[in-house]
């Protein structure tokens, strides 16, 4: 193991270029409301769904070019998303579960889940902050997007929100964790912008139970990022007042003409069809970095609904993330601040190195700030000294620094107010 390192963080301010349209995203709630927002709705089973919004429509022709020819996956939405009431959830003890109904696809039904802490279980002192909050004028909420091969069970994450008074809501995207359902293919999407429909679900389900002026920070890991960072851009979406991003997946390993190059063999690779596996794979070094078995401090890799073999990259979702980091080369025109965090070193190499547990061993962490200028006009750039690839899972010096960037940077720039420091300190040591 490497010798620990004094993290240090470096924050640069820099601005992209307006090009994008922008437009509204309409609201989806699970129940009738008196104040005129959409009642949720199941679809009729056999009967044509209508598209979940006027914005899917402009997506769905917009993005029509990008389909190649193959066994593409025709998804059809419900007309509004149908989330079901909180359960306790099969995974966290303490938490609880809603699983958001989105209609179906070639594979069958296509769902998400929200995971949130169980209210009931909240101590004292985080219950009376998150009054505090309330009565000073507005709520402070967190939603949180995961990665690639992930989903949600960074239990340190949400209790560490939720000391400081923060509603803390995160999603486990169709395909993944608790939305992999039997006989669909793990991760696979072939429009990132279709992730737009859980991310509009959640937001509007937070909305619903913190109140109309709660301000949302949207936390987004590697690529959940680069997907978030899309949405945030296509649907300027409403009581989103920040975007934090966790390494985000913004372009590909090397730089922009690395993926130029490679994408006429992706798309040859599609010829055969989306679902066509490349011939890419891990060799394991990021999840050695992470996994208690091998020196790490985590165990989300043991839990049966994470299998890294049946992760595999294939040819439909490869495109679908070229299509995506396109569109962060050509400029997007995200209108709230944007926070990138990376690690300050990337070790992409054939052979394991201790090393690697103080770096990101997943992407390039110099095409990531390159591309990241791209985002919008106020983008701050922050570098976290031995950060792993997600770097809330970082050995607990470099974990605390990055928390700590986070918490002052949205107090700061998205919820404007005031945490308490003293506060916030204690919940950084409780890392």
């Amino acid at each position: 193991m490497a010798n620990p390192q004094h993290p240090a963080v470096h924050l640069r301010v820099t601005s992209g270029v307006n090009m994008s349209e922008t437009q509204q995203s309409g609201r989806q709630t699970r129940s009738g409301a008196p104040d005129g927002r959409s009642a949720a709705v199941a679809p009729q089973q056999g009967a044509p769904v209508p598209p979940a919004s006027p914005s899917r429509d402009s997506l769905s022709s917009r993005q029509a070019g990008d389909r190649q020819a193959g066994d593409s996956l025709h998804t059809v939405y419900a007309a509004r998303p149908q989330v079901d009431e909180w359960v306790p959830d099969h995974v966290l003890e303490g938490y609880q579960q809603a699983t958001v109904h989105l209609g179906h696809d070639d594979e069958g039904e296509v769902v998400a889940t929200f995971v949130r802490k169980d209210p009931k279980t909240l101590p004292f002192a985080a219950r009376m902050q998150r009054w505090r909050f309330g009565a000073l004028g507005h709520r402070l909420a967190v939603m949180y997007v995961h990665g690639w091969n992930d989903y949600f069970y960074r239990r340190h994450e949400s209790e560490y929100w939720e000391s400081l008074g923060i509603p803390f809501y995160a999603v486990d995207l169709r395909k993944f964790g608790r939305s992999l359902r039997d006989g669909q293919t793990p991760g696979y999407i072939e429009n990132l912008h279709e992730y737009a429909a859980e991310c509009n679900a959640l937001r509007d389900l937070i909305v619903d139970e913190q109140g109309e002026r709660v301000r949302i920070l949207l936390v987004a890991h590697s690529q959940g990022g680069l997907s978030s960072a899309l949405w945030v851009n296509s649907e300027q979406p409403h009581h989103i007042e920040g975007l934090a991003l966790n390494s985000p997946w913004l372009e590909l390993q090397g730089n922009r003409m690395l993926r130029l190059l490679s994408t006429p063999l992706v798309q040859a690779f599609r010829l055969g069809g989306g679902k066509t596996v490349l011939p890419i794979r891990d060799p394991g070094f990021y999840g050695r970095c992470i996994s208690h078995a091998t020196g790490g401090e985590w165990d989300y890799l043991d839990h049966p609904i994470c299998d890294s073999a049946a992760f595999v990259p294939r040819a439909g979702w490869m495109q679908a993330i070229y299509n995506g980091q396109g569109e962060i080369a050509r400029h997007l025109d995200i209108r709230i601040p944007v926070l990138v965090c990376t690690s300050d070193k990337t070790m992409l190499q054939t052979t394991w190195d201790e090393g690697m547990r103080r770096a990101d061993s997943v992407l390039d962490i110099v095409a990531i700030r390159q591309a990241a200028i791209n985002l919008g006009d106020m983008v701050t750039l922050a570098t976290i000294r031995g950060g792993l690839h997600d770097l809330s899972l970082s050995y607990p010096d470099a974990r605390r620094q990055y928390f700590g960037i986070v918490t002052r940077w949205a107090a700061l720039m998205a919820w404007r107010r005031i945490i308490p420091p003293p506060r916030v300190t204690s919940a950084l040591n409780a890392l």
